[in-house]
């Protein structure tokens, strides 16, 4: 049976791989997505020769390394931001949907 000793000892172990692994992963983005930025910015300036078409991949991989670095914020706020009855046809009322149907012109072989 473990003693009381040996619990605070394993959890203890726990919470440091725990955060070695948050140390790990927070490198890995950190280096592979400065390197893709990095490597974006440099096939953009290499194809067109443009200060322009550089930028744009500049801004282009921040805003994609941002995206990636608050995921948990984007992932958590889409349930609060949709709401399931906020449909564009309001006036049929909720369960009910807006079907066009499209007749088929009389001689047309398609």
């Amino acid at each position: 049976m473990m003693d009381v000793v040996d619990v605070t000892v394993l959890a203890g172990a726990i919470d440091d791989v725990n955060q070695l692994s948050q140390k790990i992963n927070d490198l890995l983005v950190g280096s592979v997505m400065s390197l893709m930025v990095v490597a974006a910015v440099v096939a953009a300036w290499a194809k067109t020769k443009s200060v322009v078409s550089a930028g744009v991949a500049l801004v282009g991989g921040v805003a994609l390394w941002f995206a990636v670095m608050n995921a948990a914020v984007f992932r958590d706020s889409v349930g609060e931001d949709i709401a399931p009855d906020s449909g564009t046809a309001k006036s049929a009322g909720a369960g009910y949907s807006v079907v066009r149907v499209i007749e088929p012109v009389p001689g047309d072989r398609r």
